[in-house]
């Protein structure tokens, strides 16, 4: 009897530790969130100061990244106009011009508020831990992950819009 209450406690003690690590490392500026972007070529820091960062991880061999793409593009220009918030789109293709060829107008045109960039060997992806694609963060200013969406979404529904409208300075 005594035995087992002092595996049990140990195997508690175990799981609230593991708990608090994994949320500390998962939220707050330890995440370091920039100092990981910052590996993608273009991607500054100082060009997404004081806003809140949409991260979405997508390729074009990814069939749902390739139907949601062309509502994000479009999420970014209407939600992105009126608040603080840009869409950092990082394709995980072997090069960017393969990206480029699903993107509304092939990439054309974009919104200034829709960024893209590269990561063609996951490394970035997968220090945040993604690895299901698409895959959408939601990032604070101070590089803060506020929320994490893992799935395509449907960037056009009006509650998704006004979520963000509503929840963004």
């Amino acid at each position: 009897m005594k035995r087992t209450l002092i595996v049990t406690g140990i195997a508690v003690l175990a799981i609230v530790l593991t708990v608090f690590v994994f949320q500390r490392n998962q939220s707050g500026p330890d995440l370091q969130v920039w100092s990981k972007l910052s590996r993608l070529e273009g991607v500054k820091k100082a060009d997404f100061e004081g806003q809140h960062v949409l991260l979405h991880f997508w390729a074009k061999w990814c069939e749902p990244c390739a139907e949601e793409i062309p509502g994000l593009v479009r999420f970014a220009e209407k939600v992105g106009a009126s608040k603080k918030l840009k869409v950092l789109a990082v394709s995980l293709d072997p090069k960017l011009e393969d990206s480029l060829e699903i993107l509304p107008e092939k990439g054309k045109r974009l919104p200034p508020q829709f960024v893209l960039a590269l990561d063609a060997d996951h490394s970035v992806a997968e220090s945040l831990g993604s690895w299901q694609y698409p895959e959408t963060y939601l990032v604070a200013p101070d590089g803060t992950i506020l929320e994490k969406w893992i799935g395509p979404q449907q960037w056009q529904k009006q509650e998704i819009i006004d979520y963000f409208l509503s929840r963004l300075p």
